[in-house]
């Protein structure tokens, strides 16, 4: 599936973010021994008086010169929390872009198999005459009709799990949390829960910069409390709703294309037995 091989590609930057704040997570500045001093100045090919920063933790140390300040936000308390809502903000937008690359992947092969059938999302979508009569002057009519039946989905921000639910019913998937407790072996309300939450996360940073609501607690920067568990959690769920969907719809639409290679035998042996 196309879609989750780009979903795959988008998430890896969500983990880079979060695997660069676990590595310089509680990084402090602390004075070089001379002798430590020295050597790099030897391995830098620098004079021996250079000034140099130091700042570490238990994982990693970093070494800069006086020329090339090590960021302040490296070693701020809570200065690398902007790591985690990037990390947020990426793993939901790879979570959107999963279900709407989906859609367009698959939704051809719905109309085609359900026809009168599909859902009212797909059976009701309104086609004008111009845009019928435009699929005939297509090198590839195919492709125009998705383009027809795509354009009139809104592709939004996800606001609510609802949206997910809607795709995956338009999708043929009628009972998609069930499928989802199903496959991955958690609560279906839990993981429900925790993509909500995610998703609220994300708008509040996109529209509000994480900045607290009236009576909320505020960290030493004025914005939200976030650590690095709640984010790896609830990202890390975002993906096995992906791997656990992508799963469900290739099943899903793989009925549907033994539906359709079916009709197209019974066509061909019907135009067969007339001759």
């Amino acid at each position: 599936m196309e879609a989750l091989t780009l979903f795959n590609q988008n998430f890896a930057v969500a983990e880079s973010l979060l695997q660069v704040h676990r590595l310089f997570e509680g990084l402090n500045k602390t004075d070089l021994s001379d002798q430590l001093r020295l050597a790099i100045c030897k391995v830098w090919n620098a004079p021996e008086n250079t000034v140099i920063q130091h700042a570490r933790n238990d994982r990693v140390s970093v070494l800069a010169r006086a020329t090339t300040r090590i960021p302040e936000s490296l070693t701020l308390e809570g200065g690398l929390d902007f790591l985690l809502r990037q990390a947020v903000v990426v793993g939901c937008t790879s979570l959107e872009s999963f279900f709407w690359d989906a859609l367009r992947e698959n939704v051809l092969t719905v109309v085609r198999a359900r026809k009168s059938k599909a859902d009212a999302s797909l059976r009701d979508i309104p086609i004008k005459l111009g845009d019928y009569i435009s699929m005939e002057q297509y090198e590839d009519p195919d492709l125009r009709f998705r383009q027809l039946i795509l354009k009139n989905f809104e592709r939004a921000t996800l606001y609510s799990v609802e949206s997910i639910e809607n795709i995956a019913r338009t999708l043929t998937v009628y009972r998609y949390w069930d499928e989802i407790e199903s496959v991955t072996g958690g609560r279906a309300k839990d993981l429900k829960s925790s993509i909500q939450d995610l998703i609220n996360r994300r708008n509040q940073i996109a529209h509000r910069a994480d900045r607290p609501e009236d009576g909320e607690t505020a960290d030493g920067h004025g914005l939200r409390p976030i650590d690095y568990s709640w984010t790896n959690r609830h990202v890390r769920d975002a993906e096995t709703i992906v791997h656990a969907s992508a799963r469900i719809f290739q099943a899903a639409v793989g009925s549907l294309e033994a539906e359709i290679q079916t009709a197209q035998e019974q066509e061909l042996a019907r135009k067969l037995a007339e001759r």
